[in-house]
């Protein structure tokens, strides 16, 4: 699909910042290459769900996603937008608030450092220390807010700050407290939604050299240091304690064990179809974000459903340590074939969030660096409707329509012996 001409005054960046672009260069032959590893001699799975026909049905989702995407963004593009002066005792707000989450989420770590010491050691499993992780309904999802901080950060200081201060300061804890989240609680999640954004804006607004042959390769260039994040997160927790007696080193295990979170999630999606069926679901991942507010939530749970089905489906025809459903089963599995309008529904916000970006709008040009992770991770987690995306575009949101205002242009200077003309 050609990609219209962008006029001068609209940002044109990598072709993976496009998710048109990123569904067809990168996502659809990474789920043709999965799928054809799913439906030849599969041996690592004992129980294959995956067919032709889910093939087909999964691809047929992505390619009207594409579509959408494609048509939304050529037929209504976004005009550029004047930059929102935003106050940054914003940051403030927004640091505090997910450092509000992270205490809740790791107060019974804090409260016990020896169950810690003896999972870095070794002598405890990742289970041990999930028990401990905090979780109050609204609250603990405040740490969310660290996803939006990122964003709204680059965008309020479009030109890098000289010497330290209290925001860049922010953004090092937010780090900090991010990798410590991936490594205690299993959440590599966690800090892609951190550093894809903030990777993203510094292309947008910082003056990176734009035939770097590095960022011109998108996510293809980040396979590797993906697989090299993976064996430091698994290392103490796994490899150590156990897989080092099957695999004869630790990048076989690593590259076997990435390839199975897509499979298997692709093949649990699958089975949650073959098993619980079509359209037979309660709404729970497309209203995962209404389901966890707080609340609300509680009122609307007994509308939307428990959404039980895939966890029985999991315990009893699944693998419970490889328990991603994928981003788009789910859906069949929910709404039947009318999965399809959502999927272009799903398109449709791409494409705003991508001429937002181009544009320069404010909330637009923020929210697509976290819709970006969404789409990525489409194959592994249904993560576009789930509350840990809500968090960080609902705080987006409020902002700029509370807080952000066009910035005033100054009245350019009269040169001396110039008179200005008055009303007639």
């Amino acid at each position: 699909m050609p990609h219209p001409i962008p006029p001068r005054d609209l940002h044109d960046g990598y072709w993976w910042e496009d998710p048109t672009r990123l569904l067809l260069y990168f996502i659809l032959p990474l789920y043709v290459l999965i799928s054809v590893s799913l439906l030849g001699d599969q041996k690592a799975i004992e129980r294959v769900y995956f067919t032709s026909f889910y093939a087909l049905a999964g691809g047929l989702f992505l390619v009207v996603l594409t579509v959408a995407s494609y048509a939304g963004d050529s037929l209504a593009p976004l005009a550029p937008r004047p930059r929102a002066e935003m106050p940054v005792h914003i940051l403030d707000a927004l640091f505090w608030l997910a450092l509000i989450g992270y205490l809740v989420m790791m107060g019974g770590v804090i409260a016990r450092p020896a169950v810690l010491i003896s999972f870095l050691t070794g002598s405890a499993s990742t289970y041990d220390v999930l028990e401990l992780k905090g979780r109050i309904a609204g609250i603990s999802t405040l740490t969310q807010a660290g996803v939006a901080y990122v964003p709204l950060y680059f965008y309020i200081f479009r030109q890098p700050l000289r010497g330290l201060n209290r925001f860049k300061v922010y953004l090092a804890v937010l780090l900090v407290l991010t990798v410590l989240r991936s490594f205690i609680f299993a959440e590599r999640l966690a800090l892609v939604e951190l550093v894809l954004p903030w990777v993203l804006m510094v292309m947008r607004f910082r003056n990176v050299p734009r035939r770097n042959w590095l960022l011109r390769l998108g996510p293809f260039a980040a396979i590797g240091p993906l697989i090299g994040f993976f064996i430091a997160n698994e290392y103490n927790r796994s490899w150590e304690t156990h897989y080092v007696n099957l695999y004869d080193n630790i990048f076989e295990f690593a590259l076997e064990r990435l390839g199975m979170y897509y499979s298997t999630s692709l093949n649990n999606g699958a089975g949650l179809l073959a098993i619980m069926g079509w359209g037979a679901g309660d709404a729970v991942f497309t209203f995962d974000w209404l389901v966890k507010f707080p609340v609300v939530g509680e009122f609307m749970r007994p509308l939307v459903g428990n959404g039980d089905s895939y966890t029985m489906f999991l315990s009893d025809f699944g693998d419970p340590e490889f328990n991603n459903p994928s981003g788009i089963y789910v859906h069949f599995h929910e709404w039947g074939w009318f999965a399809l309008l959502l999927a272009a529904g799903m398109g449709w916000l791409l494409s705003r969030s991508y001429a937002g970006w181009r544009a320069g709008d404010g909330f637009w040009c923020c929210a697509h660096a976290v819709l970006l992770v969404s789409l990525l991770e489409i194959l592994r987690v249904p993560n576009l409707f789930s509350g840990r995306n809500f968090v960080p575009l609902a705080l987006l949101w409020l902002i700029f329509q509370m807080a952000g205002q066009p910035v005033r242009r100054r009245a350019s200077p009269v040169p001396r012996g110039v008179i200005r003309p008055g009303p007639r």
